[in-house]
């Protein structure tokens, strides 16, 4: 049976749990994207190959070994976080073109970050913070955030899998868990395959993740 791969994305608030997410991932198998340039909030972080990523050029070079011969050695990619990935993108069209150029250039890097990661022969799992937008009833709904209008309130329709940080706590406000909301909400982007996690809120482990999707698509059902 082929291993199925379904990028995921992750978004919350700094602190909310979602680079914790990878903290159970197996070291030697796993690529971190590190485009924040700092060490993920989880003991073992160092025993990770991280890459550290500046630049737009930098991270195009390292998506071409991932999926060459280099890339066979990993199981996992982790990109954290998007939100800092296009943050390099906009400075890079800002520093080559000039005028409306700038605008168009940066959304064609951001089609082909979506394209490549698509293409990763790796479980990718892809994190950014939220923007909270007006869904034109009053209410605010929470979406990754992006620059640009034209990817506004709409990167979430390249993934199958969209989950929100959630954090529990108790009456005097202090935390208790970290969780994933898995489910559609009026608040939220979060989605998944209809069936594929029976409990709205898991804990936030991207091994369990993974697992479920590769038991969701096994062609043994």
């Amino acid at each position: 049976m082929n291993k199925i791969v379904v990028p995921v994305l992750l978004v919350g608030q700094s602190g909310s749990g979602k680079s914790s997410t990878f903290r159970n991932l197996p070291s030697d198998r796993t690529v971190i994207v590190n485009t924040e340039r700092k060490p993920l909030p989880f003991k073992g972080f160092q025993k990770f190959k991280n890459v550290n990523i500046n630049r737009y050029k930098d991270y195009t070079n390292l998506l071409k070994e991932l999926k060459g011969e280099k890339g066979k050695a990993y199981d996992y990619v982790v990109i954290d976080s998007m939100t800092s990935l296009l943050e390099i993108c906009n400075k890079y069209c800002n520093t080559v073109y000039s005028g409306y150029n700038i605008w168009s250039e940066y959304n064609e890097l951001v089609y082909n970050i979506l394209q490549d990661m698509k293409d990763l022969p790796q479980q990718v799992f892809m994190t950014g913070i939220p923007e909270y937008i007006d869904t034109g009833t009053g209410e605010t709904k929470a979406f990754l955030k992006t620059k640009g209008k034209e990817h506004k309130a709409s990167m979430e329709k390249e993934f199958a899998i969209v989950m929100h940080t959630h954090l529990f706590d108790d009456e005097e406000g202090n935390i208790t868990g970290y969780k994933l909301d898995t489910k559609p909400s009026k608040t939220t982007s979060a989605k998944s395959p209809d069936g594929m996690f029976e409990e709205r809120y898991i804990e936030n482990d991207a091994i369990f993740i993974a697992d479920k999707i590769n038991e969701y698509y096994s062609e043994d059902d």
